[in-house]
């Protein structure tokens, strides 16, 4: 799950202030103390942000959004139904039911919403003709995920990494036979650009073992409401003060004597001073640069490249009631009937039946203008005479935020993860991890916490 961090950075690099922040005035009632700080209020920064609360550590969390979440999103129709246009279902993992249990969340088997899946050519407007798409069969795939388990637990890398690893996706499917689940593959990766262009290690992680076990096999658990948001508006209540909403950090001090943060909240500016601090935003160099990188850390994380992915929910749609319509192009042999990008690549069904989720992704960054007319139109060539509209909307780039198989190949993630505790300041979220919430709490539950206490 991702967050950011606000680029409201300071005139002045940190190393020419005074005061290490140039903040001598602050009054005490403007400085917040605290064992361990943590930018990013999302899936992985709530969920540490508790367990630590749990084990006597205090704790102030900064999110740049008006609610904790991250990526999970849940909007109330008019119906009243609470429909998710983000993180849905979860792995079932034993943190994921110890973290609902302790906010007495009921969990349910997660059944997608929906009936009927549906292939057209978003191009036309056309239905697929039958027999286009071949009937997916995980078996071979998943054989091939199961020889690297360590995927699914952090970016340690056995040395040489396996150069099944470092082929671009489209090679591994043709050298393993995995034509029939290409397509499929394709929708479960999404934010992974073109995904047969992808360096196999990264769709490998997006869909995992425990993941086509939860989504395909019937796995996965959800809320016993489906409305994921409940999750983090309970966390909410109980961290309290603890949590600085609608506020970014602009500047900070980092080393090995503690952190102090400069944040502007909308009460005004804090400061936040901490032994420790987490960061679960993704290690882009523009979205971190409030922290005062040094040459170490920019060196790495300026070779980060990242994709687009955005989600909306419409209605006025005059879509069939309960289908589930996947973007298949029945000319593009080469990518197993995967139209190229950027485009909307499905639209599911929701809880309300006059309410459709949209996802669109491409291999960059596309402005939101294009995206909402592109997913529009698309809706229209669906259903001609339509009138739809957008309800919710969200940029849930970075997406996949990856290297060249080269610098994997180079060890590029060793590298990466001696960042860890580097001017103590550690870091989780999806590029360290995973995107699959259960994995991300896994690794705070066993990796990071005995570190920040």
């Amino acid at each position: 799950m991702k967050a950011r961090i606000g680029l409201g950075v300071a005139a002045c690099a940190v190393h020419c202030l005074g005061h290490p922040l140039g903040l001598s005035n602050i009054s005490g009632e403007d400085v917040i103390m605290r064992d361990v700080a943590i930018i990013g209020g999302g899936s992985s920064g709530t969920h540490a942000a508790i367990r630590l609360k749990d084990h006597n550590q205090t704790v102030v969390v900064i999110e740049r959004d008006g609610e904790l979440g991250g990526h999970v999103r849940t909007y109330t129709a008019n119906s009243g139904i609470r429909v998710n246009y983000g993180v849905s279902n979860f792995q079932n993992y034993s943190v994921v039911r110890e973290f609902f249990s302790r906010f007495d969340i009921p969990l349910v088997q997660y059944v997608q919403p929906g009936d009927a899946d549906v292939y057209v050519d978003f191009s036309t407007g056309q239905p697929v003709p039958n027999g286009t798409l071949p009937v997916p069969d995980f078996t071979a795939y998943l054989t091939e995920v199961a020889k690297y388990p360590y995927l699914g637990q952090s970016w340690e890398l056995p040395d040489p990494v396996p150069e099944d690893l470092l082929l671009p996706f489209g090679d591994f499917v043709e050298k393993y036979n995995l034509q029939d689940v290409a397509f499929t593959i394709a929708q479960f990766a999404i934010g992974n650009g073109n995904v047969f262009e992808q360096t196999t290690i990264y769709v490998l992680k997006a869909v995992d073992y425990d993941y086509i076990q939860g989504i395909v096999y019937g796995q996965g658990v959800a809320p016993e409401t489906y409305d994921t948001q409940s999750l983090f508006n309970k966390a909410l209540v109980e961290l309290g003060s603890d949590v600085l909403l609608s506020s970014t950090v602009y500047n900070a001090s980092r080393s090995t004597a503690g952190i102090e943060l400069v944040v502007k909240t909308p009460t005004g500016r804090k400061v936040v001073k901490a032994k420790k601090l987490l960061v679960t935003a993704p290690p882009l160099v523009d979205n971190l640069q409030p922290l005062g990188l040094d040459k170490k850390e920019t060196d790495i994380f300026s070779k980060f490249q990242s994709h687009g992915l955005y989600t909306g929910l419409l209605n006025n749609t005059s879509l069939t009631p309960g289908a589930r319509y996947y973007s298949a192009d029945p000319n593009a042999n080469a990518t197993y009937d995967v139209p190229n990008l950027p485009d909307l690549q499905f639209i599911w069904a929701t809880k309300d039946p006059d309410v459709y989720w949209a996802w669109y992704s491409s291999p960059t960054d596309v402005p939101e203008e294009k995206v909402k007319s592109d997913i529009i139109a698309r809706f229209k060539d669906l259903a001609p005479g339509s009138n739809p509209e957008f309800i919710a909307y969200a940029n849930d780039s970075p997406s996949t935020v990856g290297v060249s198989a080269d610098e994997i190949r180079d060890g590029f993630y060793n590298d990466l993860l001696s960042l860890q505790g580097y001017k103590n300041t550690w870091y989780t979220g999806s590029t360290w991890v995973s995107d699959h919430s259960a994995e991300l709490w896994n690794y705070t539950e066993y990796e990071l916490l005995p570190k920040l206490m």
